[in-house]
């Protein structure tokens, strides 16, 4: 055990003071002055390991609260010392382990810091770039995944999960384009690998195909109804596909069954619908409805087909608040979801509303669409 602080008190020398008479003075005598105490410490490493270890091994008994204190002690003991990084590595773990993932990136970002190329700097950087993900830190996700590829240790999946981490970032800050190239460089290697066609997709494949998805949804969200298109039809058809693609990249990123993943990729799925619904309902009425009873009978029929978008839009954010609930899974996306199921209900509840208040019957709205399509398809207003 090292040695304990040495505490050395300054007094003035009293004994020398006691041994002669005082003069006669004309006023009182002035009382000796007391120095501050000054404490000395001379660092021990051999306690600063000590007591690394002793917080290591609370940790490793998953006493986390006290474990990440007792570390963060330890590292800032010796900031430049040889337990600095391990120590601030252990805090991430245990701050990790608490939920707290803020505190926890911070610790792998200081650990990196320490000791770039240290024995804890590959795994430091693995786990700083999940939480960055989770904390939706595009700019510093992208940071740490560039550096991961620098690196030439990194086994298949890690690589792959570096990537998919790395188009993440960039389709999450509006560069899709150069996501998707990202993206697809890892689906070549995971299909050039059959990586994940048998049974449950390791986790690292969750990431590059919601990442895929988001590419997909951003490509499709480019099709716009307003101003209207001359081919409607066809750009209608073209932004649902776009749909179904990106819901068929999210449905693969929920294969890996981590609750996570898909939380967002449920909510994504839902959003799809959602906001093909707000999208398609800005179609303005055609110019061959001219009298009040067709634009009545368009804004009807508009209603009676686009609803079921909002219906699987809704059912969609009840599965994923569902998933919250039994999983426990509590990020952002799950909150996400609840806003939206609200917003999804008071949607479907005013179509329904304003359906019920049209004077037709629905298959009179059916009927008076496939007339007016018949009679004069769907063109731009002048």
């Amino acid at each position: 055990m090292g040695t304990r602080p040495r505490l050395v008190a300054l007094l003035l020398p009293l004994s020398l003071v006691a041994c002669v008479d005082p003069p006669e003075a004309k006023s009182p005598a002035v009382p000796p002055v007391v120095l501050p105490e000054v404490v000395i410490t001379k660092l021990d490493q051999a306690e600063v390991e000590r007591r690394f270890h002793a917080a290591t091994a609370r940790l490793v008994r998953e006493e986390y609260k006290a474990a990440a204190l007792e570390l963060d002690a330890v590292a800032s003991m010796s900031p430049n010392g040889p337990w600095a990084a391990p120590a601030a590595f252990n805090a991430g773990v245990a701050y990790a382990n608490l939920g707290d993932y803020k505190n926890a990136a911070a610790r792998f970002r200081q650990s990196l810091e320490k000791a770039p190329d240290g024995p804890t700097a590959h795994t430091a950087m693995l786990r700083l770039a999940r939480l960055e993900a989770y904390l939706e830190h595009w700019a510093e996700l992208e940071a740490v995944c560039r550096k991961l590829l620098e690196r030439k240790d990194l086994s298949v999946l890690e690589r792959i999960e570096a990537q998919g981490g790395l188009s993440l970032a960039l389709v999450s800050q509006d560069r899709v384009e150069e996501a998707f190239d990202v993206v697809v460089s890892a689906r070549n290697e995971i299909e050039d690998r059959h990586l994940g066609e048998a049974g449950v997709p390791p986790l690292e494949l969750a990431q590059v195909a919601f990442s895929l998805g988001e590419v997909r949804r951003k490509k499709s969200e480019r099709i716009v109804f307003l101003p209207f298109p001359p081919d409607f039809g066809a750009k209608l058809e073209e932004r649902c596909q776009g749909l179904l693609d990106a819901q068929s990249a999210y449905t693969d990123a929920m294969r890996s069954l981590d609750a996570h993943w898909s939380a967002m990729a449920g909510y994504r799925v839902g959003q799809l619908y959602q906001d093909l619904h707000r999208d398609v309902m800005k179609v303005p009425v055609p110019p061959s409805a001219k009298t009040i009873r067709q634009k009545q009978l368009w804004e009807g029929a508009m209603r009676l087909r686009y609803r079921i978008l909002l219906e699987k839009g809704l059912k969609m954010m009840e599965h994923t608040v569902m998933l919250g609930e039994r999983t426990g899974e509590a990020s952002p996306w799950i909150a996400r979801a609840k806003s939206a199921k609200k917003e999804l209900e008071t949607a479907l509840a005013t179509e329904k509303d304003a359906l019920a208040k049209m004077p037709f019957t629905e298959d009179e709205m059916r009927e008076a669409l496939e007339d007016l399509k018949k009679k004069a398809p769907p063109k731009p207003n002048p």
